[in-house]
């Protein structure tokens, strides 16, 4: 979530949204090539062949979760760090980068640990909202702590690139390529 603050900030909605459909494309290739894994015939030499193939076959439930986290929680992150710089007239930089990665990561981690975790059996419904709130909480405090160095990044590319890019009449669809 730092990188996508960074790009929100400089370059705004409309290119984060195109490095979430880059990352996304990424993640499908990553995970056709994992299940293709557990499809190749084993080793006779290699003992653990069972198991290897169990993990490799959830792959594909992983990447769907994986995928849903990582396109909600990026989408959520750069429309809220985009919506509230136009509404702060680009002050409380601060308040935006934490502001955004809370909402992003709560929704990432909802989205993914409600497919992953619940699909598979390895948590109850009721453990989910502890371990969504526990990881968005630690994601956030993470982002807190390189505050420091996220301003300095964005401030030298800001110096560098000449720009400072606000999101008026950006069309905030997702599946838009304007």
């Amino acid at each position: 979530y730092i990188f996508a603050d960074i790009f929100t900030e400089v370059y705004g909605y409309r290119v984060s949204r195109r490095i979430v459909w880059t990352g996304f494309a990424a993640v499908v290739i990553a995970s056709v090539t994992t299940y293709l894994y557990s499809i190749v015939p084993p080793s006779s030499s290699y003992t653990d062949n069972e198991a290897f193939s169990l993990i490799f076959k959830m792959s594909p439930l992983i990447a769907f979760a994986t995928i849903a986290g990582f396109f909600g929680g990026e989408m959520a992150n750069s429309f809220v760090l985009a919506k509230m710089k136009i509404f702060t007239k680009g002050s409380s930089m601060w308040a935006r980068l934490i502001g955004s990665t809370a909402v992003g990561q709560f929704v990432d981690n909802a989205l993914f640990f409600g497919v992953a975790f619940l699909a598979a059996g390895a948590f109850k419904l009721d453990e989910l909202p502890q371990l969504i709130l526990n990881t968005a909480i630690f994601a956030t405090a993470w982002e807190v702590l390189v505050l420091p160095i996220t301003y300095r990044v964005i401030k030298f590319i800001k110096h560098a690139e000449g720009l400072d890019t606000y999101d008026h009449g950006t069309r905030f669809n997702p599946f838009s390529w304007k």
